[in-house]
């Protein structure tokens, strides 16, 4: 689903009060303390009276740059070139940020003034920053006024560094920088987190590079404040989903409607979360509007794992011949085809999908294993033996495969080969019961009574906490027992 991190009608305007705290002079004075301990009273006011004198010229001097850094970011937002708001965000940041770090010197807070100073350095490299850090080794003490004009000073600084933060965030992800941008925009949240747009703006650019837990940390916050915004509403439906919350997806999707049916990727997102809730009516009655419209061949293999997992496998075949009809060559398409056959009881037909699936792919090890499976069924087990020993050849923890091949080495009287087999499924797979009560069956046949025994007392205790342990679910792996 298409996406911008701040959509042109949608980006926060300011207030005129809150151009006000951006451009107007900011409320009290600066003053540096810059006294020696130790030196005489008299000094101490002469140096005190000329450290106030060059702190109010420092203030003017941030206030009268900071104006007029605003302006050229104001500027460089009415063009909508995300360059040029990016950089000119720079400059607002590096100088809110250097006049927020000698608060926080007055404030006593001298830690976390250099590491502020080193902040502001990071965006803008200034002499005048580097003067004020080495000075912030030497700082003093300062007075519980001074230390309160500060505090009140930084409350004001911050609404304008964590709305430059944000805009310079807004211009990243305009440039699909996504991963900086949401970083700026968490550092934007640090200083200020009430600024408009910064929370829609952080689910945005999280859901974009997938940290679905991150958006929907923020859209929930978002659809909270204005239910009527639709796009925070599939981002965060969407989120959800890839969360595993499907309860809550579901609603969220709900007032959608059939507006959601427009993105098919975010109606499936939405049948599925049905799917997982057991709510398959409504699943159903939204997948069959969805088919009705023309959908692209990757879509419809989603639709065809929806109607899988809802049992209903003749539509989920169906599915996936509609999308090989648009792309013969569509990967797995032929694979849950398959998957579908066999779990309806069609295995001569799911052989015919699986070997097309590996016509396109000879080195996919799944759709070997399940021809080799189809195989058992109708009885050719000598192609399939050699086609599980293919399969463990790539990949010897397959533990259906190692099942399988053990299963079937013991149906042909080759005993201790298939112990081999059944004791590696065994280990990769301890919760399927068949393998339990196939492996006390070939260690009986060897005479190995003790072991037997062991396995057979473990099967029938599995068998007791769940007799339909092998009922395979729609989208269970099948198994023979």
């Amino acid at each position: 689903m298409p996406l911008n991190a701040v959509p042109p009608d949608t980006e926060p305007s300011r207030s005129s009060a809150q151009k006000r705290i951006l451009f107007l002079s900011l409320v009290g004075e600066v003053i540096l303390v810059s006294l020696g301990f130790g030196q005489a009273a008299a000094v101490g006011q002469e140096a005190g009276a000329r450290a106030q004198h060059e702190t109010v010229k420092q203030t003017a001097s941030f206030k009268i740059e900071l104006r007029a850094r605003q302006e050229k970011l104001d500027a460089a937002k009415q063009s909508g070139d995300p360059v040029a708001i990016g950089g000119a965000s720079r400059l607002v940041i590096a100088s809110t940020l250097h006049e927020v770090g000698r608060l926080k010197l007055i404030e006593g807070d001298t830690p976390v003034a250099i590491d502020i100073f080193r902040r502001s350095i990071d965006f803008e490299d200034s002499p005048e920053t580097r003067v004020d850090l080495s000075a912030a080794y030497r700082a003093t003490t300062a007075t519980s006024k001074e230390r309160q004009s500060a505090k009140t000073q930084e409350r004001e600084l911050s609404k304008i560094l964590a709305s430059a933060l944000n805009d310079l965030g807004t211009a990243e992800a305009r440039q699909q920088k996504f991963d900086l941008a949401l970083a700026h925009f968490h550092e934007a949240e640090r200083w200020h987190a009430d600024i408009p747009g910064l929370k829609r703006n952080i689910g945005m650019a999280a859901a974009r590079i997938s940290d679905y837990d991150e958006a929907v940390r923020a859209l929930r916050a978002v659809l909270a404040a204005d239910p009527r915004d639709n796009l925070a509403r599939s981002l965060l439906g969407t989120s959800l989903f890839s969360t595993g919350h499907f309860a809550e997806a579901v609603q969220v999707f709900t007032p959608l409607g059939d507006s959601a049916l427009q993105e098919p990727e975010l109606a499936y997102a939405w049948a599925m979360s049905l799917v997982k809730t057991t709510q398959f009516a409504q699943a159903t009655a939204l997948l069959e509007k969805l088919e009705k419209q023309p959908l692209p061949a990757e879509t419809l293999i989603l639709i065809a794992q929806a109607w899988s997992q809802m049992g209903n496998y003749p539509r989920a075949v169906e599915s996936c011949h509609k999308a090989l009809q648009l792309d013969s060559k569509l990967a797995q398409a032929n694979f849950i085809a398959g998957m579908a056959l066999i779990r309806s009881g069609h295995p001569a037909d799911a052989v015919s999908e699986f070997r097309s699936e590996l016509e396109l792919d000879p080195r996919n090890n799944d759709a070997q294993y399940h021809l080799a499976f189809a195989l058992l069924q109708l009885s050719h087990n000598g192609e399939a033996v050699e086609l599980l020993r293919g399969v463990l050849a790539r990949d010897p923890n397959h533990a259906q495969a190692n099942y399988e091949l053990g299963r079937e080495l013991l149906e042909e009287g080759k005993k201790e080969e298939a112990i081999t087999y059944l004791e590696a499924a065994a280990r990769l797979n301890p919760q399927l019961d068949a393998v339990h009560y196939q492996l006390q069956s070939a260690y009986r046949a060897v005479g190995r009574k003790e072991e037997a025994d062991r396995e057979l007392k473990i099967f029938r205790e599995m068998k007791a906490k769940n007799r339909n342990i092998n009922v395979a679910s729609p989208m269970g792996e099948p198994a023979r027992e």
